[in-house]
């Protein structure tokens, strides 16, 4: 039986590569834990459980000799956040990278238990042995160095394309194209290579993010013009005079390393193109934070509470006995069951 179990399919493994930056050491030795993503994205394509929930776009590519051939489009989604894998144990932060496949339908893709997502890789947060003023400039350079190794076989495929099977056994031409980037607002930021007071899809920094007009986007070719020159000006590796700089600027301080989004097709005109924040953050914090306050403000927060408590207490909704105006921190079904009922406390 053991042989029949090492003989079922173990879908792609894991590697382990040791990285190190120039000149820099690290308390402990940087380890980049990672899948080829290139073989993840052909398992997900070729699982039968996808088989009637995956739909294809058509695509048509030139070739030098004008003649067209059919190809099939695979977009990536990424998402990354950075997280504690260890507690009381030293404190081991990490950032895993998860991936799946826009052909696959929303509602299919996010059920837990089909695994359309898949882990590729755990990019390490490495203390460097520096200043801390410049921990995060050495952080973002690793960030961008891991993510350059873990989807250079996706950039590769994004250009030329390559022969994969699908979930019903037909051969496709893939393309895949970065089409969408899922992450909380200091993850955009790193992505983007710009600092915290930036807005990571527009050229608005903190001082401007109250004005009544849209910025102009931000553009992929103008941060690796800045970067260019940037590091032709000041060399990369003196480190404190190239990160002072980079902030005046409002670059993050990425150095030799360019952004790992730089070479891959169709993802290079801009992080605005692909950043796309997730429904926590965007969505009920937004909502918390911003529109709630004013609530507060315009209405009192005694008013306010006195709504929620008199609230008709329904299945389905939750109510709130206390009111809301003392909480601190919930959950999303709590701040969901806030903004459902929010707009109607405040007609009353």
């Amino acid at each position: 039986m053991l042989g029949w179990m090492d003989g079922l399919p173990s879908g792609p493994a894991w590697q382990s590569t040791t990285l190190e930056v120039h000149g820099c050491k690290t308390t402990r030795p940087i380890c980049l834990m990672w899948h080829d993503a290139r073989e993840v994205i052909e398992d997900i394509l070729c699982n039968p459980i996808f088989a009637n929930h995956m739909a294809f776009d058509p695509h048509i590519v030139m070739c030098t000799s004008c003649r067209e051939y059919g190809a099939t489009i695979v977009p990536i989604i990424i998402s990354s956040d950075k997280t504690n894998i260890t507690c009381h144990m030293g404190a081991l932060e990490m950032h895993p990278v998860f991936m799946t496949i826009r052909n696959i339908q929303s509602d299919v893709r996010m059920q837990a238990t089909l695994y359309a997502w898949r882990c590729v890789a755990f990019i390490p947060t490495s203390e460097f042995e520096v200043h801390p003023d410049f921990q995060t400039l050495l952080a973002s350079h690793l960030f961008h160095q891991c993510m350059d190794i873990v989807f250079a076989s996706l950039k590769e495929t994004a250009q030329t394309g390559t022969a994969m099977t699908d979930s019903l056994g037909y051969v496709r031409n893939c393309f895949t194209p970065l089409v969408a980037y899922t992450t909380n607002l200091p993850e955009q930021q790193l992505v983007a290579c710009v600092t915290r007071n930036t807005s990571p899809v527009t050229t608005a920094t903190i001082s401007k993010f109250g004005d009544p007009f849209p910025h102009p986007p931000q553009s992929g070719a103008t941060t690796l013009e800045q970067i260019a020159c940037l590091c032709a000006e000041t060399h990369p590796w003196d480190i404190a005079t190239f990160q002072q700089k980079a902030k005046a600027i409002k670059l993050l301080g990425i150095r030799s390393h360019l952004p790992f989004w730089r070479n891959w097709k169709f993802a290079n005109p801009g992080p605005m193109y692909f950043l796309i924040g997730e429904i926590l953050h965007s969505g009920h914090k937004f909502v918390f934070n911003h529109p709630l306050k004013w609530c507060k403000e315009a209405a009192g927060s005694c008013v306010l509470d006195t709504h929620y408590k008199t609230q008709h207490k329904r299945i389905g909704v939750r109510h709130f006995n206390s009111g809301i105006s003392h909480i601190n921190q919930m959950t999303g079904h709590e701040h969901r069951d806030i903004q459902r009922t929010g707009s109607q406390h405040l007609r009353r």
